[in-house]
């Protein structure tokens, strides 16, 4: 799985032109899925950008959080995660669609500068516009 997350960040980057005054910002859509592993390595290259990436979900009172893997949430290996900010209606789909504690895909906008409950996580994913449960 991690293997296929990273071809599809891979592929979904815009080519970077290599004069370093012509450099072309790099963006995701929406349709193209970016690695954890790339987030928590380099967080200020997507900073304030739309993002969609897989990973285990836990939502709980001071908790809600999006891990790497299943271990790192059952180990409290915050920084292999982010926090994620739901509003009630995404809390109210992750309970309706069973999507507590499994893997989602989930979209929303980075932030490198918050980092969740008692500043634990590697930042946090807001303004979330789409989840929905990872097979």
């Amino acid at each position: 799985m991690t293997l296929t997350q990273i071809s599809c960040a891979q592929k979904s980057e815009k080519s970077e032109n290599t004069n370093a005054d012509d450099k072309i910002e790099v963006e995701y859509a929406s349709n193209h899925t970016l690695s954890l592993v790339n987030l928590i390595a380099t967080p200020g290259k997507y900073h304030e950008k739309k993002i969609q990436i897989i990973g285990y979900v836990n939502v709980e009172f001071e908790g809600n959080g999006i891990y790497l893997h299943k271990d790192d949430y059952d180990h409290g290996i915050y920084s292999n995660g982010f926090w994620i900010s739901i509003d009630k209606n995404i809390r109210q789909q992750i309970a309706d669609e069973k999507m507590n504690k499994s893997y989602v895909l989930l979209e929303g906008t980075f932030n490198m500068n918050q980092r969740g409950h008692m500043g634990l996580w590697s930042g946090e994913i807001e303004n979330i516009t789409r989840i929905i449960k990872w097979n």
